[in-house]
């Protein structure tokens, strides 16, 4: 079904055969501008950066659950993960996530009102 979107614009050139000139024209152009419509919301979305999993969690902020001393406990997103910081960080920090190794977050203290990380392109509209 998908195939077919992309090839509205070949598809489109049935209407020469059906309408007159004149009506067949401005109803393909109609088409065409759909399909430019469609395919640039389709690369759009493909630009898209990674929202789900660990990659997703990259700059948010978490609060540590056990003593991060260097290792310990957060929780980002209502779920408990173990992290790994550089910073030593007491229970009730805030940190933020700046990577992940395997299923271990690797975080450090997050700085009130500033991320230092690179926030994430939203592409929702």
């Amino acid at each position: 079904m998908c195939h077919i979107v992309l090839l509205m614009p070949v598809l489109g050139l049935g209407v020469f055969w059906i309408l007159p000139l004149p009506i067949a024209i401005p109803v393909y152009l109609v088409i065409l501008a759909g399909s430019i419509f469609v395919y640039y919301a389709m690369i759009h979305a493909m630009q898209c950066p990674v929202k789900t999993g660990i990659e997703g969690m990259v700059g948010d902020v978490g609060e540590v659950l056990d003593r991060l001393n260097p290792r310990g406990k957060v929780r980002v997103h209502g779920e408990i993960w173990k992290a790994e910081s550089s910073d030593f960080s007491n229970r009730g920090d805030q940190v933020e996530v700046i990577g992940a190794n395997g299923l271990t977050l690797k975080v450090r203290k997050a700085v009130p009102g500033e991320s230092r990380t690179v926030k994430k392109k939203h592409c929702a509209r």
